[in-house]
C-alpha cells in the first residue's frame, strides 16, 4: 500500500490543513474489546494501544513512535497522525466503524464518565472533541480538541511540529545543551599536588580508622571514561584510587562506581526528554561559583552522600568558580553548593572534622 508522508522539518510549520495529504487507512483484524482481567470495569486500553501501533507499523512499513487520533464530528472518519521513526508524518483517515469504533467509544465513555464523577458533576458536551495520544509507554486523552481543524486550520503544521516525539528533536536539543555547557567547560584545568594528596588521604585513613578496599588496576575504567567523556579521568581521583578502591562505611566510591554514576548522570543530560530549560529550571547556583543546572557531563561524582546525592569534581564551574572545585549535586540538591576549592581542601575539611564522612 502506497502512502504519502510529510517530512518533519521547519517547512512543516508553514503547512495549513488544506496542504496536508490524507491517506485512507483500513485497520483490519482489530479484536473485539476485551478486559485486562475478569471483573474489570474497563477494557484493556493499553493493550489496544499496543495492537494499534503494531498494526500501523506493519502497514506503514516504519515504526510508529507516536500516534495522535482526533475524534470526529458525527458521520466523519477519525483523523490521525502517525509519527514514524524515520522522521516522517503520515496523515490518515481511519474508518469510524467496526471494532476500532468500539474501542474508541469505550475510551471516550470513560472520559465522559469523569464529568459525572467530578466534584461539580458537570454534564459532558455532546459536541466535545478529544485527542487520544498514544506512544510506547504513554496513553492520554485530552478534551477541547477541534480547533486544529475548525478554528485554526492555518496552524495545523505548526501544531504537528510542536507535538513531535522528543527523539525528533534530539539533535537540536543536544546541540542547545552542548553549546550551553561548552561556555563553562574547563576539563582537567586543576593543578594536582600528588604528594600532598597521598599524604592527606593516608592521614585521613589512619586518623579515622577507615577501611580502604585494596587498590586495583583501573586502566580499563579510565580508558572507557576518557572515550565517552572526551576528556581525561581526573588526576586527583587517580591519585586517591592508587591507595584505595572505595573506602568502607564512607561515601568514597570505587573507580567502577565513579564511572557507573557518571554514566547515569550523563545519560540524564543527554536524554532528549530533558530540555535545557528542564535542566536549569529548578536548580540554583552558589553565587557565581557554580552552575545552576541539575547535572552535566563535566561533573565527576566520586563521593556518595546518600539518597542519590553526590560530591563531584567540577569541570564546568561558574564564572567565578575554579576548575577542579568540589561541589554537591543530586536528586535532592536544588542548590549546587561549593564544598571546597579543590581535592586537597576537601580532604583537609574531612581531617579537621568540619565535614563529616
Amino acid at each position: 500500500m502506497h502512502t504519502t508522508s510529510i517530512p518533519y522539518n521547519n517547512r512543516l510549520k508553514q503547512l495549513q490543513l488544506a496542504d496536508i495529504p490524507f491517506n485512507s487507512i483500513t485497520i483490519d483484524d482489530v479484536p473485539e474489546p476485551f478486559y485486562k482481567y475478569e471483573g474489570a470495569q474497563w477494557y484493556d486500553h493499553k493493550a489496544f494501544r499496543n495492537i494499534l501501533l503494531e498494526k500501523l507499523t506493519l502497514q506503514l512499513h516504519s515504526n510508529v513512535t507516536k500516534l495522535l487520533v482526533f475524534t470526529p464530528k458525527e458521520g466523519h472518519p477519525y483523523v490521525a497522525f502517525a509519527y514514524l521513526s524515520k522522521q516522517e508524518i503520515v496523515a490518515m483517515q481511519l474508518p469510524n466503524s467496526g471494532n476500532f469504533r468500539k474501542w474508541m467509544d469505550n475510551i471516550l465513555e470513560k472520559q465522559e464518565d469523569a464529568f459525572s464523577d467530578s466534584f461539580f458533576k458537570s454534564e459532558p458536551d455532546p459536541n466535545e472533541r478529544y485527542l487520544i495520544e498514544l506512544g510506547k509507554g504513554s496513553f492520554s486523552v485530552k478534551s477541547g480538541i477541534g480547533v486544529l481543524y475548525d478554528d485554526k486550520p492555518g496552524e495545523t503544521g505548526a501544531y504537528l511540529h510542536k507535538k513531535a516525539p522528543a527523539d525528533y528533536n534530539k539533535v537540536a536539543l543536544n546541540n542547545e545543551k552542548d553549546q550551553f555547557i561548552q561556555n563553562y567547560a574547563k576539563a582537567n584545568g586543576e593543578m594536582v599536588n600528588t604528594e600532598a594528596l597521598i599524604q592527606l588521604i593516608q592521614e585521613l585513613i589512619k586518623s579515622k580508622n577507615l577501611i580502604p578496599n585494596p587498590p586495583e588496576n583501573n586502566e580499563k575504567v579510565y580508558s572507557e571514561f576518557e572515550t565517552l567523556a572526551k576528556y581525561k579521568f581526573p588526576e586527583a581521583l587517580k591519585t586517591l584510587l592508587s591507595l584505595h578502591n572505595g573506602i568502607e562505611k564512607t561515601g568514597f566510591l570505587s573507580a567502577q562506581k565513579i564511572l557507573a554514576e557518571w554514566k547515569i548522570w550523563k545519560g540524564i543530560y543527554d536524554d532528549p526528554n530533558w530540555k535545557l530549560e528542564d535542566l536549569t529550571g529548578n536548580n540554583q547556583a552558589d553565587g557565581y561559583q557554580t552552575l545552576g543546572v541539575y547535572t552535566n557531563p563535566y561533573w565527576v561524582p566520586f563521593y556518595s552522600t546518600g539518597g542519590g546525592n553526590f560530591l563531584a569534581i567540577d569541570y564546568a564551574p561558574g564564572v567565578q568558580g575554579k576548575s577542579g572545585q568540589i561541589i554537591s549535586f543530586g536528586a535532592d540538591e536544588s542548590r549546587i553548593r561549593l564544598i571546597a576549592d579543590d581535592m586537597e581542601a576537601f580532604l583537609q575539611l574531612l581531617l579537621s572534622g568540619n565535614l563529616n564522612l
